[in-house]
């Protein structure tokens, strides 16, 4: 899954590209705040930027320029109300791979996102796709494809996305916080509950075929991957 990086202080504008860009299969973090960026990238991989020039608490090309120092090849576009040219050429010349001008219509901005990623991919054409083994346990995250001594295991959605969070951040202890807001999103509060419910179906499809551990609790916390034996 494609992971995008929504910066934006508008929190209808939020709800609203939040629920489209989800909607055609894009997972998405959102920043309201320049200085959330920094925290978001630091504990989640992330695809793709879009960022609005107009924030609270930082100038929006000053953190466009820190993104790109930090991310040479991250695609970034620029959705902002700002249209004035010097800040346009500006954004362009030192971070900016595309600039979409609000209002804009859905398709479009879904349109210029697919031409980033196609072009991306064609820059890295010939990678080896991000595969996590863990023994007999192999997970293709392009792909999204799982399988268990080199047999297919079929994952439900969420059931993928939790291995999905608990593989990259295999030896780290992923908090009840964290599993929430990766993988339930605005629904996070009504299914705390039910996170160990998840965790125990998935279990059962990756563990018991390979017959060894590979999730751990820790109590009153959350959940621990480790990959190693």
């Amino acid at each position: 899954m494609r992971r995008i990086l929504l910066v934006e202080d508008q929190d209808p504008a939020v709800r609203d590209l939040k629920r489209n860009l989800e909607s055609n299969g894009y997972g998405v973090y959102v920043a309201h705040f320049g200085k959330d960026v920094w925290d978001i990238m630091a504990q989640h991989h992330v695809d793709l930027v879009l960022l609005d020039l107009n924030l609270p608490d930082i100038d929006g090309l000053r953190l466009g320029s820190e993104l790109r120092d930090n991310n040479p090849d991250l695609p970034i576009i620029v959705v902002s109300v700002v249209t004035e040219g010097d800040k346009k050429v500006r954004a362009f010349k030192v971070f900016a791979d595309d600039y979409v001008s609000k209002p804009y219509h859905m398709d479009e901005l879904l349109e210029r996102i697919t031409v980033q990623f196609r072009h991306a991919d064609h820059m890295h054409a010939g990678s080896v796709p991000r595969i996590i083994k863990a023994g007999p346990l192999e997970v293709n995250l392009e792909q999204r494809l799982v399988r268990v001594n080199a047999q297919p295991i079929e994952l439900a959605k969420k059931e993928f996305e939790l291995l999905e969070l608990f593989a990259l951040n295999a030896g780290k202890i992923v908090t009840y916080d964290v599993i929430l807001v990766r993988v339930w999103g605005d629904e996070a509060e009504s299914e705390r509950r039910n996170i160990h419910v998840y965790v125990n179906r998935l279990r059962k499809k990756i563990e018991t075929p390979a017959r060894r551990r590979f999730i751990f609790n820790e109590p009153k916390i959350g959940y621990r991957f480790q990959a190693g034996e």
